[in-house]
């Protein structure tokens, strides 16, 4: 654990110290708020408040033949993700007769405000069941009449806490997916970055590198197994350039801490793990995760790619549509 937190922090320092705000970072900043307005970033963009939380929330209605609901699926995005990550998958499960949500889960995406006397965007605690219980009290507030069918799909942190729900709800949700899930250990991030001196580069670096086009892209590409094109790099910065979410990432990092993993044997649902062979943000451990997950299918994807449904969408939505049905 040391040796791998010493390595993070060693990458974060570089990238502090070769980071400068450029010309292209300002061009790529005009070209987000432009496609991506604050207010309203998304054809189907609502905003709605769950416990003092602001949360920025996408829907997509069943688009097959009859518009019969197959059920409802809940999306739950990553560390640093946001609903842009399920422009793909989203409107592919509506047209196949499910009624889609996703929301962005504060610090990220488009959810949140700035809370008095502190860098957080979020009233409410940060560690990963505090989201989870977030999400279902979304999921609560807009299907208030419970569906006979709920299916969760999570990816990296979102699969943990997709993993959490369906432990706490095996009577409410009915299928689980796991996209690279985050479901080991205590935290997303190396725990050293929670105490001081490491707090302070956190939140130093959490700052320089969100304005700072080459960092940005870097991580980007770290996460996308490869190149990634200009388009998908401002669908991916465009949230962060909310004022004060900087700040707030770092705040975050240090906060969310768990207290204990996820207890993936308790899992009694259907699962289906997707994970990339060469995963270079999450390390991949989809066979022991299937051993710990009694009704599971585990299926690689080639590659290296984290966000699997941004770079592979053709071949999750496949394994998924055959899951699910």
């Amino acid at each position: 654990m040391l040796k791998k937190s010493l390595k993070f922090i060693s990458l974060l320092l570089s990238l502090i110290l070769v980071s400068c705000v450029s010309y292209e970072y300002v061009n790529i900043k005009n070209q987000a708020l432009l496609k991506y307005p604050i207010n309203k970033p998304f054809k189907e963009s609502e905003f709605i408040n769950i416990n003092g939380a602001k949360l920025h929330i996408r829907r997509w209605k069943p688009l097959n033949e009859n518009k019969r609901s197959k059920g409802v699926v809940l999306l739950i995005h990553g560390v640093s993700g946001s609903t842009y990550n399920w422009r793909f998958l989203g409107p592919y499960l509506a047209q196949n007769g499910w009624d889609v949500l996703t929301a962005d889960l504060p610090p990220f995406g488009f959810s949140g405000e700035k809370q008095e006397n502190s860098y957080s965007m979020d009233p409410l605690p940060q560690d990963s069941r505090s989201r989870a219980n977030l999400i279902f009290e979304l999921y609560h507030k807009i299907y208030p009449e419970i569906p006979e069918k709920l299916i969760l799909i999570g990816h990296s942190l979102g699969g943990r806490i997709a993993s959490l729900l369906a432990i706490d709800n095996p009577d409410k949700v009915t299928q689980l997916v796991l996209l690279a899930p985050a479901v080991y250990g205590k935290s997303a991030i190396p725990t050293v970055t929670k105490y001081w001196p490491f707090n302070i580069i956190v939140h130093t670096g959490a700052n320089i590198g969100l304005n700072n086009v080459n960092i940005v892209s870097f991580v980007a590409k770290m996460a996308y197994g490869g190149e990634i094109s200009q388009e998908d790099l401002i669908g991916n910065i465009a949230p962060f350039l909310r004022d004060g979410v900087p700040e707030a990432c770092g705040e975050w990092t240090i906060k969310s801490l768990d207290n204990e993993a996820p207890e993936m044997e308790k899992i009694s649902i259907p699962t289906l793990i997707l994970w990339s062979k060469n995963d270079l943000i999450v390390p991949n451990k989809g066979i022991k995760l299937q051993k710990s997950v009694k009704d599971s299918i585990y299926v690689e994807i080639p590659g290296s790619s984290h966000c699997i449904m941004d770079t592979d969408f053709k071949l999750i939505e496949s394994q998924i549509s055959v899951f699910l049905n």
